[in-house]
């Protein structure tokens, strides 16, 4: 040890002497445009937009929940990706899946490297269910087929609201915007301002077993105009009328 001492140069032992937290940087710095800086692109909705690479729904979960990872270098990243990919894939075998997006898809979805649309939004389904004690909420961001989506219509809104709300654009998955700190209303108002500008909202829809008069009836005591409304259209009037309700009440 004593040798490997010996042999380093003087100018360098100073730095590690005067640097002792690590903080000096050899060569030149790295430019702020870089992908593991969270400020490369410039924030929407107040929210600071994070750059995500690669491009995965798992390298967004990983951007959020390990620091380590935004600024390791990408062998790395890939190296974190393939252990989280291994506990994620051991998790989906003791949660229940909806019939859409099954385990199996959501297991090809961690383990793809560039999954399809219903591998990835079945991995995001696994992520979502997992956290109930910490609850998730994906909100699927498309600027440019101009669609805002949930995954889990069966519990959308969730009863007791979200901790976690996290935006992330499909299907590049390479942007994502963290609004854990919105409440239901700050998302409510946010989806109505998306509508106002052309967004299409997937809300969730009433079962088609249900009558147009029990709809009818539900929809105006909520003090709406169920006339001359086809059942096709009261069953996403209603189920965007209940889901914005619950929002705002959370």
């Amino acid at each position: 040890m004593t040798d490997i001492v010996n042999a380093l140069p003087k100018s360098l032992i100073q730095i590690c002497e005067t640097h002792s937290d690590g903080t000096f940087q050899v060569g030149r710095p790295k430019a702020k445009s870089s992908v593991a800086d969270a400020q490369d692109q410039a924030p929407k909705w107040n929210l600071m937009t994070h750059s995500i690479t690669p491009r995965h729904p798992l390298a967004a979960w990983l951007w959020l929940k390990d620091p380590l990872f935004r600024v390791s270098p990408e062998p790395l990243r890939q190296r974190m990706i393939l252990d989280a990919t291994t506990e994620w894939q051991e998790r989906c075998s003791s949660l229940d899946f909806p019939r859409v997006y099954s385990k199996k898809k959501a297991l090809e979805g961690f383990g793809a490297q560039r999954p399809d649309l219903q591998q990835a939004k079945a991995a995001m389904i696994a992520m979502e269910r997992y956290t109930q004690d910490n609850p998730l909420l994906w909100i699927l961001y498309n600027d440019k087929d101009k669609t805002i989506g949930f995954l889990d219509d069966k519990t959308f809104p969730r009863e007791g609201g979200y901790k976690q709300i996290w935006i992330l654009r499909e299907p590049n998955w390479d942007r994502l915007w963290d609004a854990s700190a919105w409440s239901g209303r700050n998302v409510s108002s946010w989806i109505e301002r998306q509508e106002e500008a052309g967004f299409k909202v997937d809300w969730p829809l009433e079962p088609a077993t249900a009558t147009v008069k029990a709809m009818s009836a539900e929809y105006e005591a909520m003090n709406h105009s169920a006339r001359n409304i086809s059942k096709d259209e009261l069953r996403q009037k209603l189920g965007r009328a209940k889901a914005m309700g619950k929002l705002v009440n959370q």
